[in-house]
């Protein structure tokens, strides 16, 4: 299976943008530039830790905008570098 996925072309930047589930590559950048993600070149990419001047990426974690490390914030995972908010999951009981 061929996943299509982003990284970020900043220097010493770790960052990847990897879609949920099976999508084709126009999707892929179509949703990665709705969560910050710029393009640089034709084939190059910032990531939106890189694109605001937060990056670069050091440290890998759950980040689902730029799969950097996050802190557990009151409102939910906050991303240690593009500043992203995943909110908790709510508990279904």
């Amino acid at each position: 299976m061929i996943i299509t996925a982003l990284i970020c072309n900043a220097q010493d930047c770790l960052a990847i943008y990897l879609p949920p589930g099976d999508t084709c590559t126009d999707t892929v950048e179509r949703a990665a530039r709705r969560l910050g993600w710029t393009r640089r070149t034709a084939f190059s990419h910032a990531c939106p830790a890189c694109s605001t001047g937060n990056g670069p990426v050091r440290e890998r974690g759950e980040c689902l905008a730029c799969t950097g490390s996050t802190v557990d914030a009151r409102d939910g995972m906050a991303c240690r570098y593009c500043r992203t908010v995943t909110p908790h999951p709510t508990d279904h009981r």
